[in-house]
């Protein structure tokens, strides 16, 4: 038999978190700030810890000079799993994955979330990788529309 088992790659897993190599998905801190660059424009996303678990956030998605979506919201986060609660243009919720490094939207959103979007825009399989942890960074995320998009 070629390869190991999943015993065998579990447990590296857990000695790699052990080592600091990779981030333990029981202890994922959402907060910070977050980028991706692309061809557009920085996509960008913000979270500021609430409570053990649950955030404020705000986010970003750049599609050209006057194409986006935006807006801000709440996050609570389960080991990989964040709930995605978006507030002030409509009721817009999802299911987002987190790593420790690299948070990324659903291939597919709701069309309720299309307000949060100028026309022919959309944040489906956004991602945003962790430029800076904390606070304090997250609350000096710019949005376009919105100022800031933490506070």
């Amino acid at each position: 038999m070629l390869g190991g088992s999943d015993d065998t790659g579990a447990a590296l897993d857990k000695r790699a978190v052990q080592a600091g190599i990779l981030p333990d998905p029981e202890k994922n801190d959402l907060a910070g700030r977050y980028e991706t660059r692309g061809d557009l424009g920085v996509d960008k996303l913000c979270a500021v810890r609430r409570s053990t678990g649950s955030f404020d956030i705000g986010f970003l998605s750049v599609s050209g000079a006057d194409s986006k979506c935006e807006g801000t919201g709440t996050a609570t986060v389960k080991g990989e799993t964040v709930d995605v609660v978006l507030n002030g243009q409509g009721d817009c919720t999802f299911t987002a994955h987190y790593d420790g490094f690299e948070l990324k939207f659903p291939a597919v959103i709701d069309t309720d979330c299309s307000s949060y979007c100028s026309e022919r825009a959309s944040f489906s399989a956004t991602h945003y990788f962790m430029i800076e942890p904390g606070n304090a960074a997250a609350r000096d995320t710019l949005g376009r529309d919105i100022e800031r998009l933490c506070h």
